[in-house]
């Protein structure tokens, strides 16, 4: 049986509205002859996992993935054009956030600071914020402790509870939490805000080929596109799909190069970057 899931942005408060996407996905898929489209989404495997599935169909991933070892095993179909401040077309940026209290204006006021990433293969919220400080690194350091939540929501809960004290959160998660639970950003404040990168990519397996890629895109792009689900793409802030394929996830490795060209190697990478394996600098 095949696997489709949409694990990026499935908050509990909008799950509804993601599975009635998947439905109208799938209704689409069928009509343009893939007949094995799952009813259901995928949510007890680990998306991990998921990646080397022999029966994946359909999932998305993080564009940093994709550039740095995910684009072995997934061919990228499509990028969703999310209506949030902070995107543009189908790239967004990400916000570093602080505390309401918190005395820092500005990124270098940061130095010595806590710092949350959600996950080190999470460009929103490793990569992009390891280009935006290593400009400002002495020695290859510039926070006190480093530490992983998880989860971007799960950086926002360690920063409420003073457990660190700066985090890095996609301006989409951003946007989905002051549509659906205000409380979540409510005493945080942005600081600064990373460069544009192409949004996390909708997916399929490199078993299937550039034809059946077509043929996904075009499902997604006439689901997304039908007015009978105009107030699912609203809830999930979506307003479309740009066709995409692994090369546009390139620009990501850039966001390395800065850090590279800055010999900073503090934040912790994933394998397979050009920065995993580095030992930051001794201070």
């Amino acid at each position: 049986m095949a696997i489709a899931s949409l694990p990026w942005y499935d908050l509990p408060e909008i799950r509804d509205a993601t599975d009635q996407l998947w439905r109208a996905v799938c209704a689409a898929c069928r009509d343009a002859g893939i007949e094995f489209a799952p009813d259901n989404l995928e949510r007890e495997l680990d998306y991990r996992e998921q990646w080397g599935h022999p029966n994946l169909m359909f999932t998305q991933c993080c564009g940093y993935d994709v550039a740095v070892d995910a684009g072995r095993s997934l061919r990228a179909v499509a990028a969703p054009r999310f209506a949030f401040p902070g995107c543009t077309d189908h790239f967004h940026s990400s916000y570093i956030v602080v505390r309401d209290d918190d005395p820092a204006w500005g990124v270098a006021d940061l130095r010595g600071r806590r710092a949350a990433l959600n996950n080190v293969s999470s460009h929103s919220g490793a990569n992009a914020l390891r280009a935006v400080i290593a400009p400002f690194a002495r020695n290859g350091r510039f926070f006190s402790e480093v530490r992983l939540s998880g989860a971007h929501v799960a950086s926002l809960q360690m920063l409420h509870d003073n457990q660190v004290d700066v985090a890095c959160v996609d301006c989409v998660t951003w946007g989905l939490l002051e549509m659906h639970r205000p409380a979540a950003i409510r005493g945080v404040r942005k600081i600064a805000q990373t460069p544009l990168a192409p949004v996390p990519p909708y997916v399929t397996s490199m078993r299937y080929g550039r034809v059946f890629a077509r043929k996904l895109c075009g499902a997604l792009q006439r689901a997304l596109a039908d007015p009978a689900h105009s107030a699912v793409c609203r809830a999930l802030g979506i307003a479309g799909v740009t066709p995409v394929d692994n090369t546009l996830y390139d620009r990501i490795l850039a966001f390395e190069a800065v850090a590279m060209e800055h010999e900073y190697y503090e934040l912790p990478a994933p394998a397979g970057s050009r920065l995993s394996g580095r030992r930051p600098a001794s201070t």
